[in-house]
């Protein structure tokens, strides 16, 4: 991660969270795996796709344009998202939806279209939202330790603070990037 100058910053790995779950859905078999990205203007939409894209080109695994539909983070985007690439890729085997709603506008397109989530076609989400362990089927997603950034965050905030206080310069920006934690459910699971 690049810093700016003077900007401390703590962060989850989200390339790392991307390559979990990519990975995870080629170890299950998966070959045609398909993502809905957030917006490509945020810079963690660009490291998931970073990491969706270069886990698939390590396994020899196709990436194409018409595997990719870009989101905005929505429910109602994951939908229209799911919708656009069962059209463009109708025999896609598995998605990786960049957040835990898209994930959900997925599942319901999924249900909708009658494949059966995970028989016929995986699906793994980012976020760890409370609700996620209760969609149908419960959604494998890539824990972010939100917490424990804000924890690690107001730590370094202190340190900081106490550095300028006591006239201290040896102190500069900070970058503390988390890992995050694939949590495995029934959606992903063949």
């Amino acid at each position: 991660m690049k810093l700016r100058p003077n900007l401390s910053v703590v962060a989850i790995d989200n390339y790392s969270g991307a390559v979990q779950a990519t990975q995870h859905l080629l170890d299950q078999g998966r070959r045609k795996i398909g993502l809905i990205s957030g917006p490509l203007t945020w810079w963690e939409a660009r490291e998931r796709y970073a990491g969706w894209r270069d886990t698939l080109q390590r396994a020899g695994v196709e990436v194409s344009l018409s595997l990719v539909v870009n989101g905005d983070w929505s429910a109602a985007s994951g939908e229209q998202g799911m919708r656009r690439l069962l059209e463009q890729q109708p025999d896609i085997d598995a998605i990786f939806a960049c957040n835990d709603q898209m994930a959900l506008g997925a599942l319901g397109v999924a249900h909708q279209s009658g494949r059966c989530v995970p028989r016929d076609l995986a699906i793994v989400g980012f976020d760890n939202t409370p609700e996620s362990a209760f969609y149908w089927p419960p959604l494998t997603t890539v824990y972010q330790q939100l917490v424990e950034i804000g924890r690690v965050a107001v730590q370094v905030l202190h340190k900081l603070i106490e550095a300028r206080r006591h006239n201290d310069d040896g102190i500069g920006p900070v970058a503390t990037i988390l890992e995050p934690q694939l949590v495995i459910r029934a959606s992903s699971l063949h």
